[in-house]
This record gives C-alpha cells, sequence and structure tokens, in this order.
C-alpha cells in the first residue's frame, strides 16, 4: 500500500493505491474525521476484492456537501479532479462512493458525470428537501449501483430523517427498473447511523470493485 497527499487545485486529496498495477480508481468526498481511518478503510475493502485500486479521497467539510455547496463541489469534482485522474492515474474502471451526505453526493453526480462505473452510497441521506422528485427524473449513468442503511435509521419521528428509509426503498425500486436486480442492492444493516461504518463502507466498495471486475471476466451473476 502506498499513500500520498496531494493538493489538486487547491484542495488536499489523499491518494492510497492497494496491490499491484491497480485497475479500478475510487473516489469519495473525505469528512473532516474520516482521514484518521482512511488506511484501515482501504485495508478492509482489500480484504473483499481481488481487485487492485487506487483510493482518490478529496477533503470536504459538511457545508460542502450540502445544497449550498454541492455544486461547487461537484464542479470541482467534474473540472478539477476527474481530468487529473484521466491524465495522472491509470485505470479502467471509476467507482464514486460516500457515506451519509457523502453517499447523496454520489449518487447525485451520478447522474450528471459520464464515464462512471459504479456507486456506493451507504446510508445516503436522502432525505433531504426534493430528492425524491430529482432521482424520479434523473437516472444515474452507472452500471452499477450499491445502497446501504442501517435498521433502526428510519426508527425515529424528526424530521425530515424519518423519510430516509422510504426514500432509499423508492431510490432502490428506480435503480431495479433502470438497472436490473442484478446490477444493484440495498443492504439493510444492523443498527443506525453510526455503526460499524467502516465495516459498511468496505463492504459497499468491494461490492462495486467485485461488479466492474466481474464485468470484464462476464460473470455477472450476483
Amino acid at each position: 500500500m502506498t499513500e500520498q497527499v496531494s493538493n489538486i487545485s487547491g484542495r488536499n486529496c489523499h491518494i492510497i493505491s492497494v496491490g499491484d498495477n491497480p485497475s479500478a480508481v475510487i473516489v469519495k468526498p473525505l469528512g473532516e474525521f474520516e482521514w484518521r481511518l482512511l488506511k484501515e478503510e482501504c485495508c478492509l475493502i482489500a480484504e473483499r476484492t481481488t481487485l487492485p485500486f487506487t483510493m482518490v479521497a478529496f477533503e470536504v467539510n459538511e457545508d460542502d456537501l450540502r445544497p449550498q455547496g454541492a455544486e461547487n463541489t461537484f464542479n470541482y469534482l467534474k473540472d478539477s479532479l476527474i481530468p487529473y485522474i484521466l491524465q495522472s492515474i491509470p485505470h479502467e474502471y471509476v467507482v464514486i462512493g460516500g457515506y451519509s451526505l457523502g453517499g447523496l453526493f454520489a449518487l447525485w453526480s451520478a447522474t450528471k458525470l459520464d464515464g462512471i462505473d459504479a456507486v456506493f452510497a451507504g446510508s445516503p441521506s436522502l432525505w433531504m428537501d426534493g430528492w425524491d422528485e430529482y432521482a424520479a427524473k434523473h437516472p444515474v449513468k452507472a452500471k452499477f449501483v450499491y445502497m446501504s442503511l442501517g435498521n433502526k435509521e428510519e426508527c425515529t419521528k424528526k424530521q425530515p430523517f424519518c423519510k430516509v428509509g422510504d426514500r432509499v426503498r423508492q431510490q432502490h425500486q428506480i435503480h431495479l427498473s433502470q438497472l436490473g436486480e442484478q446490477n444493484c442492492i440495498l443492504e439493510w444493516n444492523e443498527g443506525g447511523h453510526f455503526a460499524d461504518i467502516e465495516q459498511r463502507k468496505a463492504r459497499g466498495f468491494a461490492w462495486c470493485l467485485e461488479r466492474v471486475n466481474n464485468m470484464t471476466n462476464g460473470q455477472m451473476d450476483k
């Protein structure tokens, strides 16, 4: 495993390569405290997939992923980070993903970006106002989508968070209709939003990597 931190167009990006000659790039927003567990996350992913990968995690704060900042963050991804990856990091596949607000950002970005092969959205914040209307009109452009949610996350009376279970189910139905059941999954995890986050991320990203790897090998069964 190799690791470096590079300033790419004014934003710190953590670049970790796992395995020889990585053929996939994982792109993800990196929250203010996530960097402390980033190498552990990569190790957990590597335990679950045979596909070598490079993770490119770009630093964000919470406001960067909320409506007031998400457009600027997406423009950075589209205009700066993706071109850097295309020019500087050899790869065959691109996976985008994130957790919570990062999961919402990943799904949203995948409706706007070409060239994304798979999406991981862990406990995505689909309770956000207007998401259901947007999602109905803007399908993801990726081939594979993995979503997950804790089975206690919707067990609250607090608005708007109580909507998350129904919104995630609705989103999964959209993916089933668009991609087919072999190419998308909704996994329910034990616990609430903050339970076993690193394990949940690892399962999601590894599923995406195995899916794109199987696509090349002609193995599309689950």
